[in-house]
């Protein structure tokens, strides 16, 4: 019998929710996060933190980093320490910092789109260089150019690759394999490696991802519990690596930024998300991609000509919408005004995204069941 209740998701209308400021007959499947209740014990920690009245400034307590620690070892089989790890406000925020305090000026960062819009907000706002090595899409799956990859990073100007793993948008789990091979090359080159994790807990029940620290010493990761427990605003993240003095580095310059002290809830709320929710988690996964099934059957049954990239990770769906048309954005604006539907479009995720969708199905089966309905009235418009 099941514990959690996927089905019952909560009303944010009226919350000034970010993605539900919306009309009254919109479905709003777009932006990363959840419409699931959060685990009861983030909750119950969170209201003993309030019956202390004075939310002045505090620290990071020790059971912060254990938390992590024990996580990352029994999912993930990642031994970590405390002194492996730094505070942050968060992953973007991160991001933001290290291209600030550790990468030169004027230099090149490689990424691979399509991918995550913001890494390119992060890359340009520092004074650096977007480099792209797009990933090659074969009609079905993802892989990496590794021979252009590696010509990237025979250009000494470029001094950082920036990875995400899983990868946002098309949920790729980067195999063993393929990430070995992307740390030889940045150690052969002398490219420092930053891998964004922030989804690596939101996968297909029987598949894993890989961390890149159980493959390098020197390189950078970012781990958070906002997406797999839904607890952005709580804004609380890891920095983490082998390398301390990088991490030294990377510490001073989050502290430069004020970005080194948490909130008052939010340390908290990640501990209690960490060690009690593994079965909240088991339980999410599995709805997860029984909605990402259920989308595929209705298209392969009511709408042949659209495909749904094979992902094994995210909460997010790929849809390759080429035998429509050739601009997502238009495609997405068209879908939004004419069905109240909602979802983002893939031209905004770099090269490579101009015919694909990214929808969000970390929802209800009701609201999946609509937006199928929703998209075939539209598509049949055509």
């Amino acid at each position: 019998m099941k514990r959690y209740n996927f089905d019952q998701i909560v009303d944010r209308k009226g919350t000034d929710s970010y993605k539900w400021d919306v009309q009254d007959n919109e479905l709003p499947m777009w932006v990363a996060d959840m419409d699931f209740a959060v685990l009861p014990e983030v909750v119950t920690t969170i209201k003993e933190r309030l019956e202390v009245p004075a939310f002045g400034y505090c620290g990071v307590p020790k059971e912060y980093y254990e938390a992590y620690c024990s996580w990352w070892k029994r999912k993930h089989h990642v031994d970590l320490t405390i002194e492996d790890m730094t505070f942050s406000s968060g992953v973007v925020a991160s991001i933001d910092s290290i291209f600030k305090h550790i990468v030169p000026k004027g230099s090149g960062v490689i990424i691979q789109s399509p991918v995550y819009h913001v890494f390119e907000h992060c890359i340009k706002n520092n004074g650096l260089k977007t480099i792209n090595n797009q990933l090659l899409y074969d009609g079905r799956d993802y892989h990496i150019n590794f021979d252009n990859l590696e010509q990237l990073m025979k250009d000494e100007n470029n001094k950082l690759f920036l990875l995400c793993n899983p990868h946002n948008p098309v949920g790729r789990i980067w195999s063993e394999e393929e990430l070995k091979k992307i740390v030889s090359l940045c150690e052969k080159y002398d490219v420092l490696l930053l891998s964004d994790e922030i989804h690596c807990d939101i996968a297909e029940p029987g598949y894993e991802y890989n961390s890149i620290l159980k493959y390098s010493d020197k390189a950078i990761a970012l781990f958070a519990p906002s997406k797999v427990f839904n607890l952005a605003s709580l804004h609380c993240s890891c920095v983490v690596s082998k390398d301390h003095d990088l991490l030294k580095r990377i510490e001073e310059g989050l502290g430069q930024d004020d970005l080194g002290e948490p909130n008052y809830f939010g340390p908290y709320g990640s501990i209690a998300a960490f060690n009690h929710g593994d079965e909240w988690v088991k339980e999410m996964n599995e709805y997860v991609f029984y909605n990402k099934r259920y989308i595929n059957d209705f298209l392969q049954r009511e709408l042949p000509k659209l495909h749904l990239v094979d992902n094994k990770a995210t909460y997010l769906l790929w849809l390759d919408i080429s035998a429509y048309t050739n601009d997502s954005e238009e495609f997405a604006k068209r879908l939004r005004e004419e069905t109240g539907l909602f979802v983002s479009n893939g031209k905004q995720f770099g090269k490579g995204g101009e015919t694909f969708l990214r929808i969000n199905v970390a929802t209800s089966l009701d609201n999946v069941k609509d937006a199928c309905n929703r998209l075939k009235k539209f598509v049949k418009s055509l």
